[in-house]
């Protein structure tokens, strides 16, 4: 059984011993998630504040609801609670504006006349989900992003901008208006829309996914011709290999060799170094590479590709290709990625596109002799 902790509904800062800083959201579509989540085989902790107005799920066997008292006691909570759970959905409206220099007791209001004017410093609080990788590595992270009366891009940007910098698995944005509207943001930068119901099973998918693991092992280096076909075929799709507005270049390319195949490396920039892969063991979830560099955690998807005994080489990037067959997004690196048995050209939804080509340079899909 899995163990989530959700937090939601809204976290208040003090400015004094009695007055409290909040906003309007009490945590609805958070209590309905976990609703959701409950319909899967998971013990859900939720976290929320409702002396000050938040709503609490409906009472569950599988299900412990805990208080805080504001944001210094939520962020300590978020933090204890974190390393004990195998995955981390933060949805609270977090009151980001706190006071620089809270009141000690009560503010001292006989000291002044109606119409005075307080001055307030105020200073943005620490964003808690920066914070949770540190405290449990191993956690699967679950950010929320909400804008109001925004374009989607800049809606999808501030999103993606969260992932990157909490190093959460998914970001969901929503804006105000359509609270229902949820978008799955991930670190390839899809988009992928959903409801509150699909937003719950994304998260048990993510929670069950099994990752493959980098072994270096001693091994022949690749072959000269094998590494000079991939460089030239990086060079042919180099239009396709853009860095992002946050500088990431995501794509591969993989060249079969007499043992194993060379692909590119992992990283920001995945293209700056080239990897020998020499097996795959999709039974112990093993990627055995030669030398000290990771391969692209495509590795096992591309393995899978070579399979095909007529596949000599396979593109990847972050573009889809029309009138080629869609699968369903998944993880790269995960299991669930990696079996994609095909004979063809495919895309992967809102990830990008799997090309296959022969010795001769000859596009593998269902329209022969078409060639990209």
């Amino acid at each position: 059984m899995k163990k989530i902790l959700v937090t939601g509904g809204p976290v208040h800062a003090h400015l004094d011993a009695v007055k409290i800083l909040t906003n309007r959201f009490k945590g609805g579509l958070m209590c309905e998630l976990v609703r959701q989540l409950l319909g899967y085989d998971v013990e859900v902790v939720y976290l929320c504040a409702p002396k000050v107005g938040a709503q609490v799920p409906a009472p569950h066997e599988r299900l412990t609801v805990l208080t805080h008292g504001g944001f210094d006691d939520y962020r300590r909570q978020v933090l204890a609670l974190a390393p004990e759970t195998d995955g981390v959905v933060l949805g609270a409206a977090v009151a980001n504006l706190i006071p620089a220099n809270p009141i000690v007791g009560k503010f001292p209001s006989h000291n002044y006349q109606p119409g005075d004017i307080i001055p307030i410093n105020f200073k943005i609080a620490p964003r808690v989900i920066d914070e949770v990788k540190a405290a449990a590595p191993k956690t699967q992270l679950f950010g929320c992003k909400l804008l109001s009366d925004v374009s989607r891009e800049e809606l999808i940007s501030a999103a993606y901008g969260v992932l990157l910098e909490s190093r959460a698995m998914t970001v969901f944005a929503n804006d105000a208006k359509d609270l229902q509207q949820k978008f799955a943001v991930t670190k390839e930068r899809g988009v992928h829309p959903m409801n509150v119901e699909g937003q719950a099973a994304w998260i048990w998918r993510s929670l069950n996914d099994v990752y493959y693991s980098t072994v270096f092992v001693d091994g022949p280096a690749s072959t000269d011709e094998a590494v000079d076909k991939l460089r030239a075929t990086l060079a042919r799709y180099a239009d396709h290999f853009a860095a992002n507005e946050a500088g990431l270049v995501f794509g591969t390319v993989a060249v079969r060799c007499g043992n194993g195949f060379v692909t590119t490396g992992r990283g920001k920039r995945e293209l700056d170094s080239i990897v020998h892969v020499t097996h795959v063991d999709h039974e112990k979830k093993l990627v055995k590479v030669a030398g000290g560099v990771k391969a692209s955690l495509n590795a096992p998807l591309l393995s899978q590709m070579f399979y095909n005994p007529a596949v000599d080489v396979v593109v990847h990037y972050h573009e889809q290709v029309p009138e080629l067959t869609t699968y369903e997004y998944a993880p790269p690196g995960t299991v669930r990625d990696s079996r994609r048995l095909n004979g063809n050209s495919f895309n992967i939804r809102e990830h990008g596109c799997i090309l296959l080509f022969d010795q001769d340079g000859k596009h593998l899909w269902h329209r022969e002799g078409r060639r990209l």
